[in-house]
């Protein structure tokens, strides 16, 4: 069984997000090299004098637009979500996740969750419908104790595909 206290803030659920992003390959940083790379082929086709260079900037716009509105509206869902007003605590053991947070107490078997992620600063504990649970790395106390809940979530969950970015 490994317990954590953790709380999370704005800033870091913002990097947190985009590494879940980055992960499914979606991020923030390839969704911009997508913007540059039409803007500079759109531009050059312009340049050629073929009109056709007005969609491949029209599509940047969009790949822009959609980068902007999603970190608009994770904010806001940030800022919506009660549970990360106050600290966490969170238990980990080999039968469920038993949370204690400003939203109350739960105790949710691993059959709820679908899979996990890691990337170099958070596990993801993903569920069904888009539900996502964020785990930062620092809430270890140490290694051992994140080899612990590195060891207990694997074994009840399977690891998530990494898409590139």
């Amino acid at each position: 069984m490994t317990t954590l206290n953790y709380q999370i803030d704005e800033t870091e659920f913002m990097h947190a997000a985009r590494a879940y992003w980055s992960y499914k390959g979606i991020g923030d940083f390839g969704n911009w090299v997508i913007v540059a790379l039409l803007l500079i082929t759109g531009t050059s086709i312009l340049i050629w004098g073929m009109a056709i260079g007005w969609l491949c900037i029209a599509a940047a716009a969009i790949f822009a637009a959609l980068t902007v509105l999603r970190n608009i509206f994770w904010r806001r869902r940030y800022r919506r979500m009660v549970k990360y007003s106050a600290p966490i605590t969170a238990t980990f053991s080999a039968d469920n996740v038993e949370t204690r947070s400003a939203e109350g107490q739960s105790t949710v078997p691993w059959s709820i969750f679908t899979k996990y992620a890691e990337t170099p600063d958070y596990f993801f504990l993903m569920m069904p419908l888009r539900g996502l649970s964020i785990i930062p790395k620092r809430a270890c106390e140490d290694d051992f104790q994140l080899e612990a809940l590195r060891e207990v979530i694997t074994a009840n969950l399977p690891r998530a595909k990494m898409r590139w970015t």
